[in-house]
């Protein structure tokens, strides 16, 4: 009886000393000893969100919280040597840091070279769009002017022979501004050997090095912590692109076929207009933006080692 009575008043007093631990979720069991202590989440780390959601990614979370648990002159050179075991864990999270901004910086390379490419595909045929459709404006001009005048002229002598050549000339001008409407589009192009970076955000097989790092991928896939909602960077990626025109919504056959046109690559060779790679270009440009984020929080993550 008094033993029991005896764990009673200790458990009391361990919850009225310790009331924080016992908010903070850490169970104590004053009859067995064992004591089930709560993981320091990414809160407890002193980073920033971007720099909490990236070290979660890398998985250099337990090395950071392993370092913060050092006693402050062994993980800091303040007056003597660090210690081995603070240099291992910072030689760990420094390499992770490194490897992941090589990751990223190669997919940025990629997305880069495709938006180059794109881009001279573009560029030569609006070239041959504008030369066809300036040699259509001469030709338009000659035959709506010059062969116009000849049929007044003609219909001074024979009016049935001026009619005639008016009503042909009236007809190869309204043909050629109907060729010219065609050309105002450019034709098409296919970009040859090309990564194609867009096809697994939009559920397409990636071909020619155009897969993501897992932690990139997964980087895309997760919603950035500073901000309201629950929707993925790739969600919202996806639902600007919608918004603009740039794919069609979901299910609409129209839709996926526009957007096998943005993702195609080597096998397909498909043809590119100038609207589909100028909306290429843009869609190219929105990831390459956000993983650019991904490289600034790697860069907070790296100040904060510093600074610990």
């Amino acid at each position: 009886m008094r033993t029991t009575t005896r764990t009673v008043c200790i458990a009391v007093l361990l919850s009225v000393i310790f009331p924080a631990r016992a908010q903070a979720g850490e169970a104590l069991e004053c009859g067995g000893g064992n004591v089930q202590q709560q993981l320091p989440g990414p809160d407890r780390t002193g980073l920033s969100p971007g720099a909490a959601e990236v070290a979660g990614l890398i998985g250099v979370l337990p090395l950071l919280e392993r370092l913060d648990r050092l006693p402050e002159n062994e993980r800091r050179a303040t007056g003597g040597p660090m210690s081995l075991e603070a240099l291992t864990v910072r030689q760990q999270v420094v390499e992770a840091i490194i490897a992941t901004s090589l990751e990223v910086d190669g997919v940025i390379a990629e997305i880069d070279g495709e938006i180059a490419q794109a881009r001279d595909v573009r560029s030569y045929l609006e070239s041959r769009r504008d030369h066809r459709i300036g040699v259509n404006t001469i030709a338009n001009l000659v035959t709506g002017g010059g062969v116009g005048v000849f049929s007044q002229l003609l219909q001074i002598k024979n009016s049935t022979a001026g009619n005639i050549v008016g009503a042909a000339a009236g007809g190869a001008s309204s043909l050629l501004t109907v060729l010219a409407l065609r050309q105002q589009q450019g034709g098409r192009q296919s970009l040859g050997i090309a990564p194609n970076m867009l096809a697994k955000l939009l559920d397409r097989k990636p071909e020619f090095h155009s897969d993501y790092p897992e932690a990139v991928w997964r980087y895309l896939n997760s919603s950035p912590p500073a901000e309201q909602g629950t929707e993925s960077r790739r969600e919202r990626l996806i639902r600007e692109w919608t918004r603009l025109g740039r794919i069609g919504p979901a299910g609409n056959p129209k839709a996926q076929s526009r957007i096998d046109l943005l993702t195609s690559s080597i096998s397909t060779q498909r043809g590119q207009s100038i609207d589909v790679l100028a909306d290429r270009e843009m869609m190219l440009a929105d990831v390459r933006a956000s993983l650019s984020l991904m490289k600034r929080d790697l860069g907070r993550l790296a100040t904060a080692l510093r600074e610990r």
